[in-house]
């Protein structure tokens, strides 16, 4: 096993490469570049998981909790002031692709309440600024999922590894 100081001074040492790249390139040190039209954002359509009988309600439950742990942790750094509007934004948008491809089986109150979710919080596509009502108040008036879960007899929960 990799001692944890070796690979922290690796991740130093990437770093500080990585900055050293950038600062000649901005300093005037890199080659020119040839004039050329701005890279445009990339287009990427999010697939939504499909609707699957074989899905039980634990794995979507499990997969659900990816996104409370998304979740979790974008609040908790905003909170602390690790993290501005603007980082914490697209942790929002990312978690609504993230929602928007739990699968699930098309029946039952799991079904029904990661459905009810997903149209709350539709999926923002990637590149784009929009905003999305995930950890709203619509969104958590949306959410009967802790107790469909439960009643299933799966948990939802959240990896939190911010803050602490």
């Amino acid at each position: 096993m990799t001692p944890r100081c070796h690979r922290s001074a690796v991740r130093s040492t990437t770093a500080l490469v990585g900055l050293f790249a950038l600062a000649t390139a901005v300093a005037g040190c890199a080659a020119p570049a040839a004039e050329a039209a701005p890279t445009p954002v990339p287009t990427v359509t999010v697939t939504p998981a499909p609707v699957d009988p074989a899905v039980t309600d634990a794995e979507s439950c499990a997969a659900f909790s990816d996104v409370l742990t998304i979740l979790h942790n974008a609040t908790v750094a905003q909170m602390d002031g690790r993290i501005g509007e603007r980082e914490f934004d697209g942790w929002m948008r990312l978690a609504t692709r993230v929602l928007d491809r739990v699968p699930i089986s098309g029946e039952g109150a799991v079904s029904d309440a990661i459905t009810a979710l997903q149209q709350v919080a539709p999926p923002v596509r990637i590149g784009a600024q929009d905003s999305t009502t995930i950890g709203s108040p619509e969104w958590y008036s949306a959410a009967e999922l802790a107790a469909a879960c439960e009643a299933a007899g799966a948990q939802l929960s959240a990896e939190g590894w911010v803050g602490g």
